[in-house]
């Protein structure tokens, strides 16, 4: 039964792509050990909770637990911590992306498909004006002298370029 490497069991979530069943933050400042039943293999295993519970954000206060079976064992095996009340069920916040997010992540199919012909220069300038870093629209123009699309789409993804690098760089007067 080794200690368990906290990131490690937050990263089931990621693989398996889906929230957890149950989750749990510590409510006391100091190390809380935890017994869990391991996402991965269904072993027991031991995990330190640790740091301050008053920050939310602070991810090694909080466990996940990915199934019913999981939750049962979790609750079996630290019971005395939910007794005295150093464990309590948490709900985490719910992370919306803007739009401005989205347009700022978009993959690279996405932003060729920007430029395509059948895209109206209308709407390729609508999404770029959402646009708030330099990276997307750097690669919108690479994409763009890729195609060889016309001077008037580069033109203007150069202007927003250098207005955003202006804004960014707090070169604006």
């Amino acid at each position: 039964m080794e200690n368990t490497d906290l990131l490690s069991q937050k990263d089931y979530g990621i693989i398996e792509g889906k929230p957890p069943f149950a989750t749990y933050i510590k409510s006391v400042l100091g190390k809380v050990q935890v017994r869990i039943l391991s996402p991965y293999n269904q072993e027991k295993e031991y995990i330190i909770l640790e740091g301050d519970p008053k920050n939310r954000n602070n991810e090694s206060c909080i466990i996940d637990v990915w199934s019913i079976a999981e939750d049962r064992f979790f609750h079996r095996e630290n019971q005395k911590h939910f007794e005295k009340g150093y464990l309590l069920p948490y709900t985490r916040k719910e992370v919306i992306l803007t739009e401005e997010d989205t347009v700022n992540s978009m993959s690279d199919d996405e932003l060729k498909a920007l430029l395509q012909k059948d895209t109206k220069f209308f709407t390729l300038q609508n999404k770029v004006n959402k646009m708030t870093s330099v990276a997307p629209i750097s690669r919108l123009i690479e994409f763009a002298k890729e195609m060889e699309k016309s001077q008037k789409v580069i033109a203007f993804l150069e202007g927003k370029l250098a207005e955003i690098q202006m804004h960014e760089f707090n070169l604006e007067n």
